[in-house]
């Protein structure tokens, strides 16, 4: 079915074509709900637009730039040396403790 206004035939896809067509163009949307959130959303946009304007605006001095010197770089703390692991079993468990009790 060819439509006139090229919009898709799928009722779905043919809202959603003309819900953008109609943002392109700058119209509300046609879609109940869509419509109520573009309401809500003009609403906010207009109050916002009112506090902005209302807010007297004070004149701030310019900061001049200021040039900060370079950080000093801080070396990485040390890694302390521990004492490699011996190749030797600890002892320990109950084998190790054994052979502790039995003096082997």
């Amino acid at each position: 079915m060819a439509l006139s206004d090229s919009l898709p035939s799928d009722s779905v896809l043919r809202r959603h074509a003309q819900t953008e067509r109609n943002r392109i163009l700058g119209l509300p949307p046609t879609d109940a709900v869509l419509r109520r959130h573009f309401d809500q959303w003009q609403t906010t946009q207009a109050a916002q637009q009112a506090r902005t304007a209302a807010v007297p605006r004070v004149a701030t001095p310019a900061k001049s730039p200021a040039v900060q010197p370079p950080r000093p770089r801080i070396p990485p703390a040390p890694v302390p040396m521990t004492a490699p692991r011996s190749a030797a079993p600890s002892g320990g468990g109950l084998f190790g403790w054994l052979r502790r009790v039995l003096g082997r």
